[in-house]
């Protein structure tokens, strides 16, 4: 099957949960890590955001919005391969962030940085 061709449908209110949820992830670590490079914040700011916000439980349950739309098109066992194939910490960075690593840091050399 060329995944390129085919289309997953999500529903509205669900897509909003999963953007809410990206967005509030991607700004929260982000005022973290702002926080730590002026030393007023540490790891240990990081790890209570993730626990009292319940990152694990939310981002399992935005994982879940996608793969049960994935699995329409694709199928069970499909998602199951592919949910094998995804590597995880502490493992070492996949390609993609590698890649993502080199991406920002040309930004940041014709950025002066």
């Amino acid at each position: 099957m060329n995944s390129g061709e085919s289309t997953v449908t999500v529903p509205l209110d669900r897509a909003i949960e999963v953007a809410r949820l990206l967005e509030c992830l991607t700004r929260s670590i982000d005022r973290i890590g702002s926080r730590e490079a002026s030393g007023t914040a540490d790891a240990e700011t990081l790890d209570r955001f993730i626990t009292e916000w319940l990152i694990g439980p939310q981002a399992s349950r935005a994982r879940g919005v996608l793969w049960d739309a994935i699995s329409q098109v694709i199928g069970e066992e499909a998602i199951e391969d592919i949910a094998e194939a995804v590597p995880s910490f502490p493992d070492a960075p996949p390609e993609e962030v590698r890649r993502l690593r080199q991406e920002m840091s040309a930004r940041q050399k014709v950025l002066g940085g």
